[in-house]
């Protein structure tokens, strides 16, 4: 009885913590269909996700400092994203690494995310 108390706290205290984390928010146009909002916020959180293991590293996300998400303009994303597509040697060495529409995941993840 004692373990099963034991561990039926543990799951509602994993629970609890998993509950309460905010999750991301996007910029989506409201007359969209859930269908599609559902797959834009997929598409967006796989940009995250891709920035998180590629990017965050030095550039930060959430919290403060380093573990801050910057807030790029529009125009620093399109400029960055204009220098991928011409094979720019000024781009980080990672983007080697992923393809093209990774990259785009990631932007599009920067550009509509709410701040």
């Amino acid at each position: 009885m004692k373990h099963q108390f034991i561990l039926l706290s543990c799951f509602l205290l994993f629970a609890t913590v998993q509950c309460s984390k905010p999750k991301e928010q996007y910029y989506i146009p409201d007359k969209i269909s859930k269908e599609n909002k559902r797959n834009l916020i997929a598409y967006f959180d796989q940009g995250k996700m891709l920035f998180k293991n590629n990017c965050a590293s030095c550039h930060g996300i959430y919290g403060q400092g380093k573990d801050s998400i910057p807030n790029f303009s529009q125009s620093q994303l399109d400029t960055y994203k204009a220098k991928l597509a011409m094979k720019d040697g000024q781009t980080h060495s990672f983007a080697d690494s992923l393809s093209y529409d990774q990259i785009e995941q990631i932007l599009k993840f920067l550009s509509y995310r709410k701040q």
